[in-house]
Formats: C-alpha cells, structure tokens, sequence
C-alpha cells in the first residue's frame, strides 16, 4: 500500500496523470470485507468474546473516537473530516466514506497513514527487544470455487444495499457472507488469496495516493502536527483504558493495550507472537474492532437526518 502511494505521488510530481477504473473500491470493498468476515474461527459462535472485554473495547472506541474534538476545535476542521480521521483503523471503511463526501479530504487519508507508519514502528520496536523467532504457522488454504461464491454473494446483496444508499455496501455484504460461511458453513474453508489481498490494498494505496499527491508543503507541515496530536491522544486514550480494565478483567495491561491500539491488525498480531501475550485474543479483539466500524456505514444512514422536502 505505501509502495503503491508513493508511486503515485512521484509519478504526480514528474506531471504524469494517473486514474483508476471507476469500480476499483468495489472490489476493494469485497476483497477486505470477506476477509474480515473470513477472519471470525468457527469456535467463536460456541465460545463467544467475553462481554466485559467487549465493553471495553466499545469504551475505548468511543474515547478514541472523541479525539477527533481535538481537530474540531484545535485546527478547525469540519465536523466530517474531524469524525473520519478519528475513527480508530478500518482504512478502507474510512477510504470509501471519505470518497461519499461532495469533496474527499486529503488530510483524513494523511492522519490514517501517518497514525499507520506510526503503529508499524511502535511494533517493530516492541519485536525488536524480543529474540524470540518461533511464530505460528498457520497454512493458508485458497478454495476458489468458495471465494467465487462468497464473492458472487456478496457482490449481488451489495447492489441492493447500494441501492438503498448505504455507504460502503460491498464492504458490509462481504463482511456478513464471510461470518456466515465461516462459521456456519466451515467446511467450505472460506480463505481469501494472499495475491488478492495484495491487489486489493494496492488498489486502495492508488485511491490514497490520488487524495495525497495535490498536498502543499505548508499542508503537510500543517497536517502532520494535527495527525501527531490526534495520535498521541488516542494512543493515550488506549492506555488509560488498557489499565482501568486489565484490574477488572485480570489481563495484563500490555495484552489489552494491544488489543485496542487503533488500527494495525497486523502488526500488533505479530508483536502479540513474538512477545507471547494471547495472539488469539489480540487478533479476535482487532477483528471485532473492525466488524463494528465496517457497520458505521450502516449506522450512518439508520441515524442521518431526513432532508426536507
């Protein structure tokens, strides 16, 4: 993805226009959404999330969420971009709102890269004091006819969403069709390719890339102190809440601090491995913090205001 938006913005530097095909979020939607749903293990529907640690992952996304005050009122954003570029991770979900609006913001799209790079490294530092190599293999498995199924399903409820205006709708078919398959259909091995993967973030680096190549350099002076702020503040928000909840649910503060940093499933899943700190719960913890915000779209249109006639 970072390769993808650098590209872009070099080529836009040496005055070389570049477009993307008019349905590329689309299938960027489909691609994420079914692996976030692909992602939830069959064992979930039996065991279940422990509903105080779900409290407090809601708790602290509504804090994390409220830092985007800060922009309002320090920096004078609009309420839109101030909400967008708080919200905690889900970079496609917030690609494809962003791209909704009348006129997409550059600065949304450079306070989620930069609090991106920002987790990255504060991941490789935590597995760097680690000499601890023995990660988990987990084979992946990529049944074709599954994922044309899965990717078929999704696509055709998308339409009737997109139809009745939701914001993000193949996002939101793939995430459903991925849970659904996966956990009461196993058998299919609902898995989604490495390659496709690749494509899919390279595609959403191109549409990043696009909202970012037009950034004066004032702009980026300007954009990059409000994102350090934002970030500092939610990762402080992460903290406090890490250590309120780890005495009511008795895990240790790092492991709760990883699993509701905003953003980055990746990176914290494999900090979570080379430090030994429950990868299982970590990553569950992520992926559920995305199924909620891949639904923000929904709760967009069940809660926006009825124009007037």
């Amino acid at each position: 993805m970072f390769g993808s938006i650098v590209i872009i913005i070099v080529l836009s530097k040496l005055g070389v226009q570049t477009k993307v095909l008019k349905h590329t979020l689309v299938l960027v939607q489909l691609a994420l959404g079914l692996s976030v749903g692909g992602l939830i293990p069959p064992s979930f529907f039996a065991t279940g999330f422990p509903l105080i640690m779900f409290v407090g992952l809601v708790i602290c996304m509504a804090l994390q969420v409220s830092c985007g005050y800060w922009l309002l009122q320090r920096f004078s954003w609009s309420k839109g971009d101030s909400l967008l570029a708080s919200i905690p991770g889900a970079m496609a979900a917030v690609m494809v709102l962003n791209e909704a609006q009348k006129a997409p913001s550059a600065k949304v799209i450079f306070v989620h890269t930069f609090r991106l790079i920002f987790l990255l490294l504060l991941s490789g530092i935590l597995v760097s004091q680690q000499s601890n190599t023995n990660l988990l293999e987990q084979p992946l498995g990529f049944n074709v006819l599954t994922f044309g199924l899965a990717f078929m399903l999704a696509g055709g409820s998308g339409i009737l969403l997109n139809k009745l205006g939701i914001p993000a709708p193949y996002m939101v078919t793939g995430m459903l069709v991925g849970i659904g398959l996966n956990g009461f259909v196993p058998e299919l091995n609902l898995s989604i390719s490495p390659l496709i993967m690749m494509v899919a973030i390279s595609a959403l680096g191109v549409v990043m890339g696009l909202r970012l190549c037009n950034i004066s350099a004032q702009e980026f002076r300007r954009f990059t102190f409000a994102s350090l702020c934002v970030t500092v503040l939610s990762l402080s928000v992460t903290f406090i809440c890490a250590f309120a909840f780890s005495f009511w649910l008795d895990k240790p503060f790092v492991v709760l601090s990883l699993s509701w940093m905003p953003g980055s499933i990746e990176a914290m899943t494999v900090a979570a491995l080379y430090l030994g700190l429950e990868p299982a719960l970590i990553m569950l913890s992520h992926v559920i913090r995305m199924m909620i915000l891949h639904m923000v779209p929904v709760a967009v249109v069940a809660f926006k205001p009825r124009q007037r006639q």
